[in-house]
């Protein structure tokens, strides 16, 4: 039977639209005779007309998809239309997707169909970073001379993207953080355009707003709320605060000069009315101004000096709560880095306040008293019983309660902190886990609630066929009825769980009960050690007690009172029992209901008292444990103890990642186990003393390098499986080979180290795939997701963060070059700085032929004959803005790396030394700063006795770091001389007392700032 020619009443033809889930055929029939209105264009839908009525079915909502189809076939070219559809594999499943999903989305494809093929190419549908997008609206808007027609452009382009972003969304090909993400960043992106041409409007009548130094000072648009958490909907509202730096006057324009804060109003109140006013291309933002000081009463910008005494008398607990989002989104990036060390110690406070449960207690009745009455309570997915709001409310009240002490915590958005609560054990990982499901879920909903007509609904639908297409929009291939009843029950159970919880967390404390043991007094505390004994008498309670997300079973009570004597001991033998203290109340917290591991701990006295010092040197390696209560059991284990292990060893205990049948989460999720565990034993043998600092670094690089390895074959897969293999003219594989730079490089690498790399493949080609694509496009999508597979934060943590910044031409550049690339790079554009980098390049991936060819390259740049020499002025200049804006150093901050004679001046004076004599004496031209040193040293490039003083000082040094890593230290590498650190690290590296230590430190700094000033400054 042939549709397209069917009469309008032909029984069999309806039957069969009705069988393929048409809810009215004769529509779907008109429709499809309204397709084909010529006999020529029936010819031509005739052959995709049976794969076009499959995955018109398959739609969410066949006859909205097919009558959208028709509307566009309309508005276009038929012709090239169904050409496209018939010949472009993706074609037809999109088309089918978004047309019988989103309304708004098929309108603006309607309204501009050129744009159909566009969402078709694989340069499109990707996930775009900021500066791309802010590159394509520049490109987009900068034809236009009058503001109205940018502003005209700025609305095309956002509906573009947001066609873009919703197709990737609703072909699975981004998840739910990543959509929220990309609509995130294309709000900033237009609000930086529109605060640029706001400024640039208002400067030439009024000038620059100066402080009162002269100096120009600038307005920052901070992102709160979705946009500030990077969860922005569909048709979310933009919460914005307006800040600026400081009063003064104008420099004066054609109109005179205005008072800054009039100045900056006019700008705020422009942004606000651009964004806002409806054109003929539509609205680009609806503009939410609440969050700011006041509300409503108050005024539309405030200085920073405003908003510091605003915090100080009459901010409320609800804005402590709203400013956990606050983002940076356009404008003065300087202003906004001082407004947020200016609201810092306001939002996250030191020590437990118990009034924060009652008063976000009391914001939640609020919302609940306006729902009532309204019969919603149960359908609004955002504030109605068991919503968004209550995840959100549980999850802001745990960070205003105990971020203060754990900066970890401070994540403004609501996924990423409920995995950084279930990691520190704020939360219970079968709690974490459901909450973190609830939340994607509910967000899902309100998604697929919005995608339709651009509304900002947050309502389920009472009609039982809305609600059928609903269920179908969220994926269900069921029946629409079975699919309505199966959301139902899945709805149901979540937002009964997500209640529950919160009802637990806010219900009214019990009546306290003694705990078994009695808790030492203060006093006792204080005398063996402690610094704070109110809070450690606080976590020995909650060791005792369990926190009140995490209860304990009555197996575990009892093994935690078992083991509680010993505890007390050992914290009290302890080099720092407050710390080993609150990093151990956090494992304990983790362990959950299993009863085994605490256990092991009152069985094995060794092993506990072992734990406790481990805890009191930091939170990294009990954070470890915190995601893998488990690997007590390792540690437990004599084998931890055995001889170091190599590269093959832990390509050997990754492997299990890379075992078929596997998705592509499970994948990710078991290298970052299986890393974590091989990481939690090198660091646990440095730390007892089982190995030195070399060894742990060359152990460390070596795990990196084995899960680079796992990695970098799982984005071979993908990249092969989207684009196809790539091949050059002799249908020969293009290869690929991975370079490490840096401390990766110089197998250098330490706790909490990124790896710094960059990817060359061999030359020209294509791949063999249905779209054929050009070999760097293959190599660009394989690198980016590289970086997703071991960078990315998943519910088991990371792998490693990739850092491609060094890569040949950064940011101007892809994420791979070709092998001809990279040497007409080097040598035609490449600053000093970057020819620098490669004295610590070395093969670490891929493939090893070319990877002899690349090494044979990178020696020739940089010790070649047409190598030019050092600069060592620009070497000067350099090391100069590294110890400035990156060292800060003061009379009481100390930086281990960027800080005179730290890490960077050894590093430097091997590195000027390598580019110098490297031609002549090859051998010293190793990536390992230690093994350069002891070569030059017999070289005699140095005095043996220099050499070897400044690879001791290396050592010492990289120790210092090896161990502010683990501390947790933040800033990383640096040394506040008024905390804790500077006796943490005396104990930790055996001096007798802090002084001993910082006398030592300032003797070897010293020293190797005088060497670096006589070899580099004086040359």
């Amino acid at each position: 039977m042939n549709l397209l020619t069917a009469a309008p009443h032909d029984r069999k033809a309806l039957a069969e639209l009705r069988r393929l889930g048409f809810a009215d055929p004769r529509a779907a029939l008109a429709n499809l005779h309204a397709l084909t209105p010529e006999p020529r264009d029936a010819e031509r839908l005739a052959p995709l007309l049976p794969r076009l009525l499959q995955a018109l079915a398959e739609a969410p909502d066949p006859d909205m998809a097919l009558n959208n189809l028709e509307r566009l076939a309309a508005q276009g070219d038929r012709v090239a239309l169904f050409r496209l559809l018939g010949s472009h594999p993706g074609a037809l499943h999109l088309i089918a997707r978004l047309g019988g999903t989103s309304q708004f989305l098929a309108d603006t494809l309607r309204r501009h169909p050129t744009l159909f093929p566009w969402l078709l190419e694989g340069q499109t549908m990707r996930q775009w970073h900021r500066d791309e997008l802010a590159a394509a609206l520049e490109q987009t808007t900068s034809a236009f001379e009058r503001l109205d027609a940018r502003w005209n452009a700025l609305r095309r382009f956002k509906y573009r993207q947001l066609l873009r972003i919703g197709s990737r969304d609703l072909l699975g090909d981004a998840d739910l953080t990543v959509t929220t993400e990309e609509l995130s960043r294309l709000a900033d992106v237009c609000l930086e355009a529109t605060w640029r041409w706001a400024e640039e409007r208002l400067r030439e009548r009024f000038g620059v707003p100066q402080g009162p130094d002269g100096a120009p000072t600038g307005l920052a648009v901070i992102g709160m709320g979705k946009l500030g958490g990077d969860e922005l909907n569909y048709s979310s509202d933009i919460d914005l605060v307006f800040v600026y730096g400081e009063d003064g006057e104008t420099s004066g324009g054609s109109e005179g000069r205005r008072p800054n804060g009039d100045y900056f109003a006019a700008v705020a109140r422009d942004i606000v009315a651009a964004l806002e006013s409806v054109t003929e291309e539509g609205y680009a933002f609806r503009v939410d101004l609440r969050l700011r000081p006041e509300g409503r009463m108050g005024g539309i910008i405030l200085s920073l000096d405003g908003y510091r005494t605003y915090l100080a008398e009459r901010a409320e607990l609800w804005e402590r709560q709203a400013l956990i989002k606050a983002r940076f989104s356009a404008g003065d990036v300087q202003v906004a880095n001082r407004f947020f060390e200016l609201i810092r110690p306001f939002v996250f406070r030191p020590g437990l306040d118990p009034d924060i449960v009652a008063a976000v207690r009391g914001m939640k009745r609020q919302i609940d008293r306006s729902l009532s009455g309204k019969g919603v309570e149960r359908r609004h997915v955002k504030l109605g019983r068991g919503g968004i709001r209550e995840v959100e409310f549980l999850v802001q009240a745990l960070q205003l309660l105990y971020s203060g002490d754990d900066p970890w915590l401070r994540e403004r958005n609501s996924l990423r902190a409920i995995f950084r609560l279930t990691e520190r054990g704020y939360l219970s990982q079968s709690l974490g886990r459901f909450l973190g499901d609830a939340l994607v879920f509910l967000r899902t909903v309100e998604h697929r609630l919005q995608i339709v007509d651009e509304f900002q609904t947050h309502t389920l639908p009472e009609d039982p066929v809305a609600l059928s297409r609903l269920a179908r929009r969220l994926g269900s291939t069921l029946p629409p009825a079975v699919a309505r009843r199966a959301f139902e029950a899945e709805y149901r159970r979540v937002t009964d769980g997500v209640h529950q919880a919160f009802a637990d967390f806010f219900a009214a404390p019990p009546e306290a009960r003694e705990p078994a043991f009695r808790v030492p007094t203060y006093t006792a505390l204080k005398a063996t050690g402690f610094v704070d004994p109110d809070r450690a008498r606080q976590n020995l309670r909650l060791v005792l007690e369990g926190r009140p997300l995490v209860p304990y079973v009555e197996p575990m009570r009892r093994a935690v009172r078992a083991m509680f004597p010993v505890l007390l001991d050992a914290l009290w033998q302890s080099p720092d029992p407050d710390e080993a203290l609150n990093q151990f109340e956090r494992f304990v917290a983790a362990a959950g209901p299993r009863t085994a591991y605490l256990e092991l701990l009152a069985d094995r006295p060794d092993l506990l008292t072992n734990l406790v010092k481990l805890c009191a040197r930091g939170e990294l390696l009990t954070q470890l444990l915190l995601t893998q209560p488990e690997l007590l059991n390792r540690l437990a284990d004599p084998a931890t103890f055995a001889a170091p292990r190599r590269r093959a060893d832990f390509r050997c205990a990754l492997a299990p990642a890379l075992a078929s049948g596997l998705t592509q989460l499970e994948r990710m999720d078991g290298l970052r186990r299986l890393k974590q565990a091989e990481e939690l034993g090198i660091i646990w043998r440095l730390l007892l003393g089982v190995t030195d600092a070399d060894r742990f670094s060359r152990e460390m690089t070596a795990l990196a390098e084995a899960a680079l390895a796992a990695g970098w074959l799982m984005a071979l897969e993908q990249a092969t499986e989207a684009l196809g293999v790539p091949v050059d003219a002799a249908w020969r594989l293009v290869p690929a080979s991975v370079i490490g730079l840096g401390k990766f490089g110089g197998r250098e690498l330490s706790t909490g180290s990124d790896l710094d790399l960059f990817v060359i493949y061999g030359g020209a080609g294509e791949t063999d795939g249905p779209e054929r694509v050009e070999a760097h496009v293959f190599y660009d999508r394989a690198v980016e997701a590289l970086s997703s597979i071991l960078g990315d934060v998943t519910a088991a943590g990371v792998v490693v963060p990739v850092d491609l910044r060094l890569r040949p031409g950064s940011k101007g550049s892809g994420f791979a070059s070709s092998l001809p690339a990279l040497g007409q790079y080097y040598r035609e554009w490449a600053d000093p700085w970057e020819r620098q980098t490669l004295t610590r390049a070395r093969l670490v991936g891929g493939d090893p032929r070319l990877g002899r060819s690349v090494r044979r390259a990178i020696q020739a740049l940089v010790y070649g004959p047409e190598a030019p020499p050092p600069d060592l002025k620009e070497m000067r200049e350099l090391r100069g803005r590294m110890e400035k804006e990156l060292g800060k150093e003061t009379p009481g901050r100390l930086h281990v790396k960027f800080g005179r004679g730290g890490l960077v001046d050894v590093e430097f004076i091997t590195q000027a030394i390598q580019m110098r004599h490297g031609r002549e004496h090859p051998a010293i031209r190793s990536p390992h700063t230690v093994t350069a040193l002891r070569a030059i040293g017999v070289a005699g490039l140095l005095p043996a006795d220099e050499a070897a003083q400044l690879a001791g000082s290396y050592r010492f040094l990289r120790r210092v770091s090896a161990d502010l890593r683990l501390f947790g230290a933040r800033p990383g590498d640096t040394i506040e001389l008024a905390g804790p650190i500077p006796a943490r690290l005396a104990k930790s590296l055996e001096y007798p007392s802090r002084k001993d230590f910082l006398d030592d430190y300032r003797r070897r700094t010293a020293w190797v700032r005088a060497l670096y000033d006589r070899l580099v400054l004086a040359s």
